[in-house]
């Protein structure tokens, strides 16, 4: 071999070391990266156990890298030899034996770490790389929260710290206080269209639309007002009447009607109501409710039969993101598993509606529903149909509206001084109101002020005004504090 080769080769030997070299980086050098102090268990309840035992630090890699954290340091105590990969969670624990007892297996890692957090009033915590540079620090207070009742403190996605809505924090998850939806005693009344994309029952119906319509009317059941949600397709209806528990923040079912070609195939009623949608959401929680199931199911000969069974309501929520034809969005999914005996055969049915906000609209992206495991309904939005809202700004005004249009009166009020607004009568070939007054307080403060809304639709072309008062309807021969008139024209 001339001297020529022997350079060529020494040449590509050298670059090939280079470029193996260059793989291994991101696991051989300490980097700085952006990894965060995540979430703190500075204070365990009784029940978890001591403070040697429990004390625990979540660190989250935020960078795209993977990051080497070996020989960095949490308050000047060394950490074991460990490589981050994106979006990796590393727990420091104070006791490893006794946090594994605890939490179990985790989709991340556990190191042993000597800690020490003060509870009362806080503590400062340092996050050092291997060259003694800061990474990270937090200096939290027990006002905070999390200070033994079992809760952790977690970083929010602005930035700052909340306790943790989960019994014993999330280690090695989301935050569960990244995103959460809280309860609201009135929702406003949308409608989806949606293009379907299975349906097992009538395949003819793929690739038509469906309509979601969103507490889009109310009906009595047994003399109490329900709110409905309905999915109707070419071929068949489904309704689920739903009502607000305010007192535990729930969203209850109960009924769910489902028709083909007019004909009624399933009503089932739940006694009592069952646990739909139990709030504050956030990614992890989850919920169950037992509930006396009664009503009938036409099988596939044409038979009705009875049910009488304890369904079992099982709900969780998790993270997702989706692509339909509206968009692509980041969504928390939320599902009910019910189950129950028809005719002494366990049966088990899944409902998964997609559930996200954009620009203070609420957003069904995705619908499913499964029987025994298997997806049998899916749905897919294609448009969103919001309501108009009215405020008194629009008060003494007149507007065009058109036949299948909501119209939502939110005016400021105060029912705790005995005042409170209400609908004079209307002309229901025009307009019909859907469900009564929703009062939704500004705080939990006794005595805040609220928004008092009114939900109409239009039904029919004509000429209707909408006439509220704000009075004290036991004040029957006084004038009222306030009134509120729009004039609509509907065609």
């Amino acid at each position: 071999m001339n001297e020529k080769e022997n350079r060529v080769k020494t040449v590509v030997i050298m670059a090939t070391a280079i470029l193996v070299l260059m793989s291994m980086l991101p696991a051989m050098v300490s980097a700085q990266g952006d990894v965060k102090i995540n979430e703190i268990m500075y204070n365990p309840s009784n029940d978890q156990g001591d403070d040697s035992d429990m004390e625990w630090i979540e660190l989250y890699n935020n960078d795209a890298d993977a990051i080497n954290i070996s020989d960095w340091t949490i308050d000047g105590n060394q950490i074991a030899d460990r490589v981050m990969e994106p979006g990796d969670y590393v727990v420091l624990a104070r006791n490893k034996t006794a946090f594994d007892a605890y939490y179990g297996a985790l989709p991340g890692s556990v190191i042993d770490v000597t800690l020490g957090l003060k509870n009362d009033p806080g503590d400062t915590i340092v996050l050092s790389n291997s060259t003694g540079a800061e990474i990270d620090n937090v200096t939290y207070n027990a006002s905070w929260g999390a200070d033994g009742n079992g809760k952790t403190l977690e970083r929010t996605a602005t930035g700052g710290w909340a306790e943790s809505l989960a019994d014993g924090g999330t280690p090695c998850k989301l935050n569960s206080v990244t995103i959460v939806a809280p309860y609201s005693p009135w929702i406003p009344p949308m409608i989806y269209i949606c293009n379907i994309t299975v349906d097992a029952m009538t395949p003819e119906n793929v690739g038509k639309n469906a309509t979601i319509g969103l507490f889009t009317s109310a009906e009595m059941i047994d003399n109490a007002s329900y709110y409905v949600v309905s999915i109707s397709k070419p071929t068949d209806t489904t309704k689920m009447y739903i009502s607000m528990d305010d007192e535990n923040e729930d969203f209850l079912r109960k009924r769910v009607v489902r028709e083909v070609l007019g004909r009624e195939i399933s009503n089932l009623t739940f006694d009592p109501a069952s646990v739909g949608r139990d709030f504050p959401l956030w990614v992890g929680k989850t919920w169950t409710s037992t509930a006396n199931v009664t009503g009938i199911i036409v099988n596939e000969t044409g038979s009705a039969i009875q049910i009488n069974s304890t369904a079992v309501v099982a709900g969780k929520v998790t993270l997702d993101v989706v692509s339909v034809p509206l968009g692509t969005f980041r969504c928390l999914v939320l599902e009910n598993n019910v189950s129950y005996d028809v005719a002494g055969v366990p049966t088990s049915y899944v409902g998964k509606f997609w559930r996200s906000k954009q620009n203070n609209k609420l957003l069904v992206p995705k619908y499913q529903s499964y029987l025994h495991g298997n997806l049998v309904e899916e749905l897919e939005l294609i448009e969103v149909i919001p309501p108009t809202f009215l405020n008194a700004s629009d008060n003494n005004t007149a507007i065009n509206a058109t036949t299948g249009e909501f119209l939502v009166v939110s005016l400021e009020g105060n029912p705790t001084t005995g005042y409170t607004w209400e609908v004079e009568e209307l002309n229901e070939q025009v307009l019909q109101q859907i469900g009564g007054i929703v009062d939704v307080p500004e705080s939990d403060l006794m005595g805040a002020p609220s928004m008092q809304i009114a939900t109409f639709e239009v039904v029919g072309a004509g000429n209707a005004t909408i006439n509220m008062v704000y009075h004290r309807p036991w004040e029957t021969d006084v004038e009222p504090l306030d009134t509120f008139t729009v004039n609509v024209t509907a065609s």
